[in-house]
């Protein structure tokens, strides 16, 4: 089967959606229009539970980004895991969506596990002949190893297409994912309540939607505050305007960093857990999962070994906690477990 109607007809649909005037809705009780908008939640840096909304020109804006980015990777031909956020989330609601516009099958599993707990997804993987996985890296790296303990070879399954989102994720890790599965890899960046900001070029690179995502700022050092208070949020560097992607688009691209509350401050300026994990993939032997946390100001490492019974682990965690001191200048305390004991190790 091959595809039949163009993204670019699908964006022109879209458009029209937006230009169409809305059917007029009820005044409110104070005489001011209710905002028409899709609601959902976030966590704040506290950990408690702020409410988000998207009007409706922004979930459609979202979804034309999304089409584009993702009918470069599926066709009609495929069928599509989501194994991604539902409840009180957009991007579950928006990557179905998506899927559907670009013409796939899609078979949406969320993350809880209730109903669909990992190992009844390997089922679902291998009766559907399943061709591509939307989920966070940890989700795929967690479902690989799952796969290995119960004498399967995630390599040798129909998954021909990974595409990560939900965790800020470097090169390095989503090559070792895609090893993992023999499959190609691919990234979206987004935030609670803006779920498509960067999307992946053939490059593999991420642009910043820039025609709807715009912000001035002041230069100054990579991680400096521009205002007074605790730092929050997510960290992203920009390329400069005047340098280019490889695949020749204007878009600026966006190189997600990871949570502020995650960073520590090095001789050089921030240093984020994404400059951490692409020091820590740079070892060959490690598989695809990879935890990090902060305390006390130092960055505290966990990652995994397939064969832990034909590997040094004392030497390995040496050489990763020296490497990351001497790249990064910051300290580090790094654990490496085999992968069968990765679930108490960073429990």
């Amino acid at each position: 089967m091959t595809t039949t109607t163009s993204i670019a007809a699908h964006y022109e649909q879209f458009l029209e959606l937006l230009t169409r005037d809305p059917v007029p809705a009820p005044t409110a009780a104070d005489g001011r229009e209710p905002v028409r908008a899709r609601y959902g939640e976030r966590v704040d840096a506290s950990g408690g539970s702020q409410p988000i909304v998207m009007t409706r020109d922004e979930w459609i804006l979202n979804q034309i980004d999304l089409t584009l980015a993702l009918g470069r990777l599926l066709t009609e031909d495929d069928v599509v895991v989501s194994a991604v956020p539902y409840e009180l989330s957009f991007v579950g609601a928006e990557v179905d969506r998506v899927i559907e516009m670009v013409g796939a099958s899609v078979i949406s599993v969320g993350t809880s596990g209730t109903i669909c707990p990992m190992p009844r997804l390997l089922g679902l993987i291998e009766q559907y002949e399943v061709t591509a996985l939307v989920c966070s890296p940890s989700f795929a790296a967690e479902l690989a190893n799952l796969a290995l303990s119960l004498g399967r070879r995630p390599e040798d399954s129909t998954i021909r297409t990974i595409i990560c989102v939900g965790e800020a994720c470097s090169t390095e890790r989503l090559d070792r994912i895609g090893a993992a599965w023999a499959a190609r890899t691919s990234a979206l960046y987004g935030t609670p309540s803006t779920p498509t900001v960067a999307v992946a070029c053939d490059h593999g690179a991420l642009h910043l939607c820039d025609h709807r995502l715009r912000a001035e700022v002041r230069g100054g050092l990579r991680g400096e505050l521009l205002l007074d208070g605790s730092p929050t949020g997510e960290l992203v560097e920009l390329w400069p305007a005047e340098r280019r992607c490889h695949c020749g688009s204007a878009s600026r691209v966006l190189v997600p960093l990871g949570s502020a509350a995650s960073a520590v401050r090095g001789p050089d300026g921030l240093v984020s857990t994404l400059d951490v994990e692409r020091i820590v993939f740079g070892h060959r032997r490690l598989a695809p999962h990879f935890a990090c946390a902060v305390r006390d100001g130092t960055f505290h490492v966990t990652c995994a070994v397939a064969g832990p019974q034909a590997v040094d682990l004392g030497a390995m965690r040496r050489a990763i906690r020296s490497g990351i001191g001497e790249a990064l200048g910051v300290e580090a305390e790094v654990t490496v477990v085999g992968v069968q004991d990765w679930s108490t190790a960073t429990s």
